[in-house]
Formats: structure tokens, C-alpha cells, sequence
């Protein structure tokens, strides 16, 4: 062989490793079905290809992107009906953060709106610890997600919505094939486990956090949950005593009037285009009450309890003041008390069919349910039982005939069989001082699912707020997730690091108990 030759067999040997070495580089972006190796598509390139996808803009959030690739909002066209695809199609509103093709998915199924706040929730714990894709899905009938033609709200059920999620998981599990995870808080993780119940093949796990299974319209044990269990023994004290001074005295409550008018005078001059804010009938003076301490257990630590919950020994006017009138006085600029409260959420107001609220209140009269609480140990106060609610979820007079089609099998089954039997895994979370803790599950299968009740939590799944889990919860939660899902890599070692308590060793079936 000649000089010339032999330069030209080197370099044809050298092309060809550089092939064969470039061909097993580690790129999750590399479509496996690429004839060439060098070809790179991007998750939105494949999006392109989806059949069902109405629409696709990227963005990019305004916080921290959480080492994301690619943002996109997301249309998809769904059935109004899935049983009669001919009945017409609507739009679902889903927002994907995208990591890689080699990561697992965390699907959030929202039971609400997604706002544009959710372009900043690239932060989701669970997606975080685990280094996953994340996929927020607007529920149907909410937000941009509304079928404004259905007057009569026929296919707003949990069959129609676990439906929508199973599509849109066809849709992309191809394009995201490693292992699913769904999960939700609240209402959201309701709708995760209908998900799991109508199609339990779907997803790889399932996590539930702080949600509630009713089986009837009126749905007692999460407010006998409240008036027993949650918080402290001494918070629960100081709480019946406020319920005592408040309902048992004719001079507090006439005091309660004179705030009432006066407070609606001050509002009216300041927005004199809105109807006064504040009633003094007595019925809502009760409810209120009550109210009051369900959102005090669910949504605050017990050191912001300690500031929020007044003294049942406090001059009766602080004790009004707080408990009535301190969010619709905040929001007016009119709070009188210098007090290291937490800040109050405003007000909503609920309007046929532009409010994002509104619709999960027509679910309740149909499926769902609603809490009530209990007053028996009261009914000497209130001069015997309170009159049942005609229209507990506060529907408007035209959806007020809802009552009449509440329908609690698939809510009866999904507590009593399906839960306590499935062999799909499940994790239920659970926050000791939440009375919606009062609406857990009574049973569950614990080889496969566990439930932890977390002596610190409150209602939602911050995980990494030390605040809200301790390290013990959260590593428990996270050696489940582990158990199911292969979420390893390097970025998941180095935040293993900075957290402290990521997994470390898988835990046994047998250890995946009740905890109180």
C-alpha cells in the first residue's frame, strides 16, 4: 500500500469510529428512530406531531426555570363527551416543563384553573426531588379549559375528567416514555386518584395529598374531625371556649350587630358601587364561626394558629374583629389592630360561569360532596339543632335542581373497594391538625399504598418546607417514590446533598403503616 493510500484508509478508519463513538453518546434528545445520529429534536419538534394538540406556544417563566430545557402552554382538543366523540370537541389547557426524554413525568392534575401563576410552579416539589418532567393540566370546565354551552353542566363528572387525562397521557407517554407519576393536594389529588380509578394502568404511582373522599351530600366526620382532633388539645380548648362566649352571650352578639352596621358604613363610603360585605343574621354568624377555625387548621402552622386564633379570655370586640371582619377589613385599608397576623386572602366573589370556583361547587351538588360540621354539643346555645341547608355548596337558583342527581356510587366504590384493594401503588398524605384529615381513607391496601398522617403538615405537599414535613415524612415519601420509580441520576445525587434527606435505602411493605 502507498503513502497515498495509506492516509486514505486512516482517514476512512477514523470517520468511522468518530461514528461509531458519536452513535452511543448519552443524548436524551436524540430521537431513537433518527436515521442519523447527529439529527437533534427538541420536545417541541415533537409535539408537532401530535395528533389531538390544538395549539403550542413556549414561554418562559419569571422565576428560576429549575434547570428546565423547554416551557410550552398547550391546547388539546378533547371530546365534551367521551362516550359520543360527535358531540362536539372542547379545549384543555396543559403547561409542560421539560427536562429530558431520559427523566420521569410528574403529572399535576389540577381540579381547578391554571392560571399564568402556574408558569412559575416549575418548582414542584415532588418534579424537583425526582428531576422529572413536570405537566400541570387545567381541569375541564375551568379557567381557559370552561364548555360555556353546557348549560346544564352534563358532562362535568369525574368519568369526563379522568377521561381527559388518559388522552392527554396517550398523547405524550410516546414522546416521554419513562415512568409517569400523578399527583395533586386537595381537590387536585381527588382528581389524580379518579384518574388512577377509571384507568389504572396509566401511571406508575399515584400521590395524594390532603384529599377528601365524601360519600354524601352532607358529609359529617371532616367537621366532627375540626370539633376533636385537629390541632392540639389546648387549641381545641381555646376554640370550643370562643365557640361558648360567642354563641352564649346575648350582649356579644348584639355587639357583633353594631359591628356589623358600622363596619358596612365605612366600607359603602369607600366603595359605595358594592353591597355591604357583612350580614348579622345568625345563621351566618355560626357558620362563620365555624369557617373561621376549619381555614385556621387547614391552611396554617400551629405557630401562625398562635397568632391568627384570638384568646377566648380577649375583649369581645379583638375577638369579633378577628374571627369576622379582619380579610374584608384588610383588603379595605380599615384593619384597626396592630397584629403580627399572617395576611388575609381577599374575598371571592362568585358569578355564573366567569368564576373559576364556581363550577367545583356544581361537582359537589353532583358527585363530590360538601363538609358539615358538627354544632350538637352547642344545640343548648343555639336553642336546639341548626336547620339543614338547602343549597350547601351555594349554588345560583337555576343550578339548585343539581341537588336532585347527586349520586354517590363511584365515591362510595372508589372509598370502600377500590382503595382498600387496588394493587397499584398509592401514596396518601395526610396533615394531622387538616380536618379535611377527617375524610381519609379508612382502609388501605399496605403492600402496595401508604398513608402518613405528618404531625406538622398543613394543607398542600411543600415538601421541601421544613416548616410543613419534617425529614422524616418527607424521606418516607421519597423512598415510596423510589420503590416505583428509577428518577437516579446526577443532578438527583447533588440535590440529594443540598437536601439532606432524599432516599437512601428502600423500605420494606410491611413498614408502610399508619403513623399518627
Amino acid at each position: 500500500m502507498n503513502r497515498k493510500s495509506m492516509k486514505i484508509w486512516m482517514l476512512a478508519v477514523a470517520l468511522l469510529a468518530l461514528a461509531s463513538c458519536s452513535s452511543n453518546l448519552d443524548n436524551p434528545a436524540t430521537d431513537p428512530s433518527d436515521k442519523s445520529p447527529f439529527v437533534t429534536q427538541t420536545l417541541g419538534d415533537k409535539l408537532k406531531t401530535v395528533s389531538n394538540l390544538a395549539s403550542m406556544e413556549a414561554f418562559t417563566p419569571n422565576n428560576a426555570s429549575e434547570e428546565y430545557k423547554e416551557f410550552y402552554e398547550v391546547f388539546f382538543n378533547q371530546p365534551i363527551d367521551h362516550n359520543n366523540p360527535s358531540a362536539g370537541t372542547m379545549r384543555q389547557k396543559a403547561l409542560i416543563f421539560f427536562k429530558g426524554f431520559d427523566r420521569p413525568t410528574v403529572m399535576y392534575t389540577s381540579g381547578y384553573n391554571v392560571s399564568d401563576g402556574w408558569k412559575n410552579m416549575g418548582y414542584l416539589d415532588i418534579a424537583y426531588n425526582m428531576d422529572a418532567n413536570l405537566i400541570i393540566v387545567e381541569h375541564r370546565y375551568f379557567g381557559d379549559s370552561k364548555n360555556l354551552n353546557d348549560t346544564r353542566w352534563d358532562y362535568l363528572t369525574i368519568e369526563q375528567a379522568a377521561a381527559d387525562h388518559h388522552a392527554i397521557f396517550q398523547a405524550l407517554k410516546p414522546l416521554l416514555p419513562k415512568e409517569w407519576v400523578s399527583t395533586g393536594t386537595s381537590k387536585d389529588g381527588m382528581t389524580s386518584l379518579f384518574y388512577r380509578y377509571f384507568y389504572p394502568d396509566d401511571m406508575t404511582v399515584t400521590t395524594v395529598f390532603c384529599s377528601p373522599f365524601m360519600t354524601s351530600l352532607y358529609y359529617l366526620p371532616v367537621g366532627t374531625y375540626l370539633d376533636n382532633e385537629s390541632g392540639s388539645d389546648a387549641e381545641r380548648e381555646n376554640m370550643h371556649n370562643l365557640y361558648y362566649r360567642l354563641l352564649g352571650s346575648d350582649e356579644v352578639y348584639a355587639t357583633y350587630e353594631k359591628m356589623c352596621n358600622d363596619y358596612n358604613a365605612q366600607i359603602l363610603a369607600l366603595h359605595p358601587e358594592q353591597k355591604a360585605p357583612f350580614y348579622a343574621d345568625p345563621y351566618s354568624y355560626v357558620f362563620s364561626l365555624a369557617s373561621f377555625f376549619f381555614t385556621q387548621f387547614s391552611y396554617n402552622t400551629a405557630k401562625e394558629r398562635a397568632l391568627n386564633i384570638p384568646s377566648a379570655t380577649a375583649d369581645s370586640t379583638v375577638i369579633l374583629d378577628y374571627i369576622y371582619f379582619r380579610a374584608e377589613l384588610e383588603k379595605n385599608g380599615l384593619w384597626r389592630y396592630n397584629s403580627p397576623m399572617a395576611p388575609a386572602e381577599d374575598k371571592e366573589d362568585y358569578y355564573w360561569k366567569g368564576s373559576d370556583t364556581y363550577p367545583y361547587y356544581i361537582q359537589t351538588a353532583k358527585q363530590l360532596g360538601q363538609l358539615t360540621y358538627d354544632f350538637s354539643r352547642y344545640e343548648s346555645l343555639l336553642g336546639g339543632p341548626l336547620p339543614v341547608n338547602d343549597n350547601p355548596s351555594g349554588l345560583f337558583e337555576q343550578d339548585t335542581w343539581l341537588y336532585s342527581t347527586y349520586d354517590n356510587t363511584k365515591m362510595k366504590d372508589i372509598r370502600e373497594n377500590f382503595i382498600p384493594n387496588t394493587d397499584r401503588p398509592i401514596l396518601f398524605y395526610y396533615a394531622q391538625g387538616d380536618p379535611w384529615t377527617g375524610a381519609r381513607p379508612d382502609k388501605i391496601n399496605k403492600e402496595k399504598s401508604m398513608l402518613l398522617i405528618g404531625q406538622r403538615g398543613v394543607h398542600n405537599q411543600d415538601l421541601n418546607n421544613p416548616e410543613h414535613f419534617s425529614a422524616e415524612d418527607k424521606q418516607q415519601i421519597m423512598d415510596f417514590l423510589a420503590r416505583y420509580v428509577d428518577y437516579a441520576n446526577a443532578t438527583t445525587a447533588r440535590r440529594r446533598s443540598q437536601s439532606g434527606n432524599l432516599p437512601t435505602a428502600p423500605i420494606a411493605p410491611d413498614d408502610f403503616i399508619i403513623r399518627r
